[in-house]
């Protein structure tokens, strides 16, 4: 009797896998057949059909965080394309073969330079058409000298860096998903942080018609502005210590004002609701261990980059934010880099040598030149709300490369031109979260439904008011608040378990 039940189980087992060959052919042919799609600036290089795990090309993958050696695996059966735009923009768009009649574009970091593969495996696992782009250039994303050659700026790919790509990327994978499909999306949908958020800021104020929604976390706008403000810490302390503040000291301050003002909200969990209501005082200061000229040098970080009569030119990170990345022993790459290459367009100049009036001119500089192409400060989204289109930020107050109060001042903005806080929420809502770093990490609840409310918002006409953030930690809940729309604040009722939404209010 085994002999004829393994025998059963042997032919039952080629059936099948002979059934699933007659049904993948289809499905290979479509995807290979892509290799024919004709575009005016643009060819498809490769198409490959995945059906479990995919290992990322060396040259497309980021450098930086090691992803070209990352496997990735439980991919469900998806058409890979991969598309040129010239002069050199890489494209990848995953066409999953459950498709859920959407697209999901995914938005880069730092100077881009790469390609996501483990992002868009998220989205195509979701069932979404994911799409990405490199901007146009190969590197990590902590280098900006793809813009110098031959001592000269290279005004192509600072376009394409700045919005080109990734509208054209837009575009081309639309028509993909016609062609492979035999229908466009019903809905489109941007899905990015930091640059990421910058991408998807610019797509809706210079292509308003692109995207149904808008995913918005950090986003790294004002480009132009908070770059150089990332290297005022620097010479802040090179001015006024000759050197950098003890790590050890900064990370005892921090910890000494969260301690201080963490009740704010009515618990004690070590989240501070609004970092930008602390007042701090030098006596507090000099208990922690703090000299006077610390102090001073720490206030004026603080305060972020002012002109020499004193004049703010930028926001600084608060006081709850880690100082590591840019008040650490070295200087942040990417402020170096654009300083190096952008601005001065030489190799060797030495960011040592800018003193106060250096770092004036410099940011003046920076703004006169960068801003019209990737300032992305642009408010005026009308375009945007007539197209029916809307938008979810947010932004962590721990930040700590990218100020928040940038963010706000960008809504703030957004709110004057719509002409009061009703119009606005009709297409854009802004959320703070208490506790949470660049894009995630930090003590606060970092993985928020903003996505999945976006979703709901577009298509079920459900406007978001409160988010939900969950910290997860080895794959269990171990903090849960909810995130009120901005300008209220997340503050607990008094009473019951601390880890239940509505055991809070807005206020």
């Amino acid at each position: 009797m085994l002999k004829y039940n393994l025998l059963f189980l042997s032919l039952l087992s080629s059936l099948s896998a002979s059934l699933f060959a007659a049904q993948q052919d289809p499905l290979l042919e479509r995807c290979q057949s892509l290799t024919s799609l004709k575009f005016d600036d643009a060819k498809v290089v490769k198409t490959e059909f995945i059906t479990d795990q995919f290992i990322p090309p060396t040259e497309l993958a980021d450098t930086l965080r090691g992803a070209k050696s990352n496997v990735i695996a439980n991919l469900p059966q998806i058409c890979r394309v991969q598309l040129t735009i010239e002069p050199k923009n890489n494209i990848e768009v995953w066409l999953p073969m459950a498709w859920n009649h959407r697209l999901q574009a995914i938005g880069g970091g730092g100077f881009a330079g790469f390609i996501p593969f483990d992002k868009l495996a998220v989205a195509a696992r979701d069932g979404y058409v994911a799409v990405t782009t490199d901007t146009g250039h190969a590197g990590s994303l902590m280098a900006g000298n793809f813009v110098l050659k031959d001592a000269q700026l290279q005004a192509e790919l600072i376009t394409d860096f700045a919005y080109r790509s990734v509208h054209e990327m837009t575009v081309k994978a639309k028509q993909v998903i016609e062609a492979f499909y035999g229908q466009g999306p019903s809905y489109s949908y941007w899905n990015g942080c930091s640059t990421g958020g910058r991408q998807g800021l610019m797509e809706a104020q210079r292509f308003p018609n692109d995207y149904d929604g808008l995913y918005i976390v950090a986003p790294a706008i004002q480009w132009d502005k908070f770059v150089p403000s990332e290297l005022w810490p620097q010479v802040v302390m090179l001015e006024e210590l000759g050197q950098p503040i003890d790590p050890v000291k900064l990370t005892k301050v921090r910890e000494a004002i969260i301690d201080l003002v963490d009740e704010q909200d009515g618990i004690k969990d070590g989240l501070v609701n609004d970092p930008s209501a602390v007042v701090i005082n030098d006596a507090f200061l000099q208990q922690i261990g703090l000299n006077d000229a610390e102090i001073i040098a720490l206030r004026k970080i603080w305060q972020g980059p002012t002109n020499q009569t004193g004049q703010s030119l930028w926001f600084g990170l608060e006081t709850t934010a880690p100082l590591d990345a840019l008040a650490g022993k070295d200087p942040f790459l990417i402020a170096v880099d654009y300083l190096k290459y952008w601005i001065k367009q030489d190799i060797n100049f030495d960011w040592k040598t800018l003193g106060y009036e250096g770092f004036e001119n410099y940011f003046n500089e920076s703004v006169e030149v960068f801003r019209p192409i990737m300032g992305t400060d642009n408010a005026d989204l009308s375009q945007f709300k007539k197209s029916g289109g809307k938008m979810i930020i947010w932004h962590g107050w721990d930040d700590r490369l990218i100020a928040p109060k940038g963010t706000i001042h960008y809504y703030n903005h957004i709110v004057k031109l719509m002409g009061d806080q009703r119009n606005t929420d009709e297409f854009v809502r802004l959320y703070m979260a208490p506790g949470v770093d660049h894009c995630n990490g930090g003590s606060g609840a970092d993985t928020i439904n903003g996505f999945e409310a976006l979703v709901n918002w577009v298509e079920k006409h459900q406007a978001p008011t409160t988010l939900i953030a969950q910290k997860i930690e080895k794959d269990q809940v171990v903090l849960q608040r909810p995130i009120c729309q901005y300008p209220q604040q997340t503050v607990y009722k008094g009473d019951g378990d601390t880890n239940v939404p509505t055991n809070f209010e807005c206020k």
